[in-house]
């Protein structure tokens, strides 16, 4: 270009134009000016340098949204939470990082704390990025003051940056308007070098927030999906994958990332659960690591202890409760009221009868090792994620499989807890419906409570009319009779059964229906010996409670205003009386072998339905040859 400016001013000079140099008054002569550039010329320097650079001006958003379409990972939520924005950036500013990324940031250092395993989490990209970030800028910063600072360059900016190529008419105009009366072809060269610098650092620039925004949303992703929105540990309803729970979670998961946008510290606070045994977890959690990291529970020998037992396996024993927090003060040797006290303590949290005596399973349970309390722990936590759980509701019914339990929530405050009977795990038949497994689980599943029966009946399944109570048919003729139970032969011909209310009625004297698919509910029990056993699964698959009255007359009186002496009047009448609630109550059936007391100590219960085991063994979600281990159809069985 240069050289071509010499020739044009050397054939201009032979023409004899008026481009030598004068003197000027003071003698001094001017060096020749160079030529301005006429609109052609103008226009053939404009033309590549629009090709290479007419994206600087409104690319970012472009850019970006570009870019979110094609990731591999979170393809389609990325795509469209950065569409929604207008492919606004959202994690950074053009010198660091924004706000959300720090609030996201500082909040997926606690991953550990809540069992979230880090390995699925860009750190290391997000961490180089906010690095580098800030000279980026500097330097891209540095070069556009460089560029500005070109006389030219306001006047020339749009037709490079707009979309469609200037024309020699866009040029004529410039040139009448007198914008471009000292532009040359040097200038146009030092204009050249200064965009191409310009270009490259804002590309640096924008490259790096593309890739800081798209890092980060991969780690909000994965956290909302490991903190709320991926099932892997219910048995019968865990996704088959990761990324088939992403795609299944899609809405809430774009929801959850509109949430966060707007306000960052809420968004996340959202994703948490919000029962309060979820964060007592937590810290059970941290106080068994410590146990880990200071060597592990002490392991205690074989023998048996009581009160009035003295010696080290007495003082070793102490030092072990302490260790979970069910001792404190000096160490004794002697088996005494305090000790007595402190081992009940620990039963009541192990799912034992609190008698005070130290047996062989006791000890069995002492010895678990940390590692395993602390995998239990870590599960319980993944179930509380997923939990279904209403927190809000005013009035709710949890019921815990292995821990045998069932409670009562008023105003997010537990303010009842009963004993209860499940079903039991034995491998069963059902002729009728030609299956086989271990049908009597109770299942796992939320429903409303709707009504509260008072003198129930009740209508016997077929398949244990069939395979219980006509065998004491058998031994006793008069055993239906004795026991109050009546048989229809409806027009069809089929026959049902029933037995009548009263004492020896099977549900007992109240009943609680939340109609469900499974035939599943609540009920009394003529038979209370066996609330003292320790694993109380013993039902076909409905839960019996130990004292069921004052969960009714509790609901009864909160929700339908009738007093407790009303609940007796009924009953003495001993008719079957059905009370619908004003206000259906919640009910939440789950398996969670882990918690904490109101202490703060840990619980661990018995895996019944060895639901823990296969998942420490990656059987869930359950293929169809485990299903097949649980349940299968059989021939008919006369």
């Amino acid at each position: 270009m240069i050289k071509r400016s010499f020739l044009i001013l050397f054939v201009i000079s032979l023409a004899g134009c008026s481009f030598t140099t004068k003197p000027t008054e003071d003698g001094v002569q001017k060096q020749p000016k160079a030529p301005k550039m006429e609109p052609e010329a103008l226009l053939s320097v404009l033309l590549p340098l629009h090709s290479k650079y007419s994206w600087i001006d409104d690319s970012d958003k472009e850019t970006f949204i570009a870019k979110a379409g094609k990731v591999e990972r979170y393809k389609t939520a990325m795509a469209a939470t950065v569409e929604a924005r207008g492919g606004e950036f959202l994690f950074s500013l053009p010198d660091g990082p924004s706000n959300a990324f720090k609030v996201l940031r500082e909040v997926l250092n606690t991953l550990d704390a809540h069992a979230i395993s880090k390995d699925e989490y860009p750190f290391e990209t997000m961490d180089e990025i906010v690095g580098t970030i800030g000279d980026l800028n500097r330097d891209f910063e540095a070069a556009k003051a460089e560029l500005f600072a070109i006389p030219e360059w306001k006047a020339l900016e749009r037709l490079i940056t707009q979309k469609e190529a200037p024309t020699l008419e866009q040029v004529e105009a410039l040139a009448d308007d007198g914008e471009l009366k000292k532009f040359t072809e040097p200038k146009a060269d030092e204009l050249a070098t200064s965009l191409q610098e310009y270009a490259a650092k804002k590309k640096a620039l924008l490259e790096a927030r593309i890739n800081l925004d798209v890092a980060a949303s991969e780690a909000f992703f994965r956290y909302a999906m490991d903190m709320k929105f991926w099932i892997k540990a219910q048995p019968f309803k865990a996704h088959p994958s990761f990324w088939a729970a992403v795609r299944r979670q899609h809405e809430p998961l774009v929801q959850a990332f509109a949430d966060f946008g707007a306000e960052p510290e809420a968004g996340l606070k959202a994703l948490l659960p919000v029962h309060p045994n979820y964060a007592k977890t937590v810290e059970a959690l941290a106080f068994y690591r410590q146990i880990q990291a200071n060597g592990g529970f002490l392991t205690l020998g074989k023998r048996e202890l009581k009160k009035g037992a003295k010696g080290q396996a007495v003082e070793e024993l102490v030092q072990r409760l302490a260790q979970e927090g069910y001792w404190e003060g000096e160490i004794v040797e002697v088996f005494n009221q305090e000790v007595v006290d402190a081992v009940k303590a620990y039963q009541g949290t192990h799912g034992f009868n609190e008698d005070g005596l130290v047996e062989a399973r006791h000890l069995a349970s002492l010895n678990v090792p940390v590692e395993t309390r602390i995998q239990q722990l870590e599960l319980s936590l993944q179930r509380w994620r997923e939990t279904e759980i209403r927190h809000e509701e005013p009035t709710y019914i949890r019921i815990n499989i292995p821990e045998f339990k069932m409670e009562v929530w008023a105003d997010q405050e537990m303010v009842l807890k009963n004993r209860v009977i499940v079903g039991n795990n034995r491998w069963d038949v059902d002729p009728d419906n030609q299956i086989e497994g271990r049908l009597n689980r109770t299942k796992l599943f939320t429903a409303e409570l709707t009504v509260i029966s008072i003198n129930p009946r009740w209508h016997v399944p077929a398949r244990i009319k069939k395979l219980e109570l006509d065998y004491e048919l058998l031994n006793d003729p008069t055993y239906f009779q004795k026991q109050n139970f009546v048989v229809k032969v409806l027009p069809d011909g089929r026959e049902v059964m029933y037995q009548d209310s009263g004492d020896s009625n099977a549900l007992g004297r109240v009943k609680f229906v939340f109609p469900n698919s499974f035939g599943i509910f609540m009920h009394d029990t003529n038979n209370k010996r066996i609330f003292d056993r320790e694993i109380r699964a013993f039902s076909h698959g409905c839960i019996r409670l130990q004292d069921p009255f004052k969960v009714a007359n509790f609901l009864l009186e909160r929700l339908n205003d009738v007093s407790e002496a009303r609940v007796n009047h009924f009953l003495a009448k001993e008719e079957p009386k059905d009370i619908r609630l004003k206000t259906p109550v919640p009910i939440f059936i789950e398996y969670n072998s882990a918690g904490v007391d109101d202490k703060g100590r840990g619980m661990f219960f018995a895996d019944v339905y060895s639901y823990d085991k296969d998942y420490f063994a990656g059987k869930i979600p359950y293929s169809e040859e485990e299903l097949q281990l649980l349940q299968r159809k059989i021939q008919k069985v006369d």
